[in-house]
């Protein structure tokens, strides 16, 4: 899927009215942030079997298993190959690019995976604990273009 011609507008009024916006399971976590930025950019929805069912993050995890089989990594692999998005060498992610990234980058607390958008070549933009989180070089395991 194309990304619209004024995308990078696009993309950065969508981040600064998220800048402040504080994590929300169901409402602005960070599988939700991700597909956010992405129907903003192109106008699809990754995220479109998940929203609005779930409020916690038991049920979000119980929705990603029984969706994929497993977890955050599983889901955004099969949801991002049905949508036809190539999974890149995440050394190659750049703007508007998807990546899933070590969360104790965004939040020291957590464990896991994170998905979040590449402002550039060396910046991920990450749903925060309180708002969003820009990373410098962060530890990318796995990345998508859009």
């Amino acid at each position: 899927m194309l990304r619209y011609r004024d995308w990078p507008d696009r993309l950065l009024d969508f981040l600064a009215k998220r800048d402040s916006t504080p994590m929300k399971w169901g409402t602005s976590d960070c599988t939700l942030f991700a597909a956010d930025a992405i129907q903003v950019m192109n106008g699809s929805d990754p995220a479109h079997h998940f929203r609005g069912k779930y409020t916690d993050k038991k049920s979000a995890f119980k929705m990603l298993k029984q969706f994929a089989g497993g977890g955050l990594e599983e889901t955004t692999v099969q949801i991002f190959s049905d949508m036809g998005y190539s999974e890149i060498p995440y050394a190659s992610a750049n703007s508007g690019d998807v990546v899933l990234m070590d969360v104790e980058n965004v939040d020291p607390e957590a464990e896991g995976l994170t998905t979040a958008i590449m402002a550039n070549p060396t910046t991920a933009i990450a749903q925060g604990k309180d708002g969003l989180v820009y990373l410098e070089n962060p530890d990318i395991k796995r990345a998508w273009a859009i």
